[in-house]
């Protein structure tokens, strides 16, 4: 089984909710290691944040009403539009 490489982040995310929500009430928080990148009113705008500064690396990006949320899963080329190419 591999580790959840985002572990940092949700923990970040459900220790300081509160400070967060009252920082940015009913948004979506981009969140990379310890640091919230910014506050974004879609899942889908912080996600597109997100691919822009870390590319394909890991990201979190979850409502900070909602910290514990199963979200789909973040596939940042996907969400900029870059078609999958699979290769054979």
């Amino acid at each position: 089984m591999l580790a959840d490489p985002l572990i940092r982040e949700k923990k970040f995310l459900k220790e300081n909710q509160k400070e967060l929500s009252d920082r940015f009430p009913g948004k979506y928080l981009l969140i990379k290691g310890e640091e919230v990148m910014g506050g974004f009113e879609t899942y889908e705008q912080g996600v597109s944040e997100g691919a822009k500064l870390f590319g394909a690396g890991p990201f979190l990006v979850r409502s900070v009403l909602q910290p514990d949320d199963v979200e789909s899963p973040s596939i940042p080329a996907l969400s900029v539009g870059v078609p999958f190419i699979a290769h054979t």
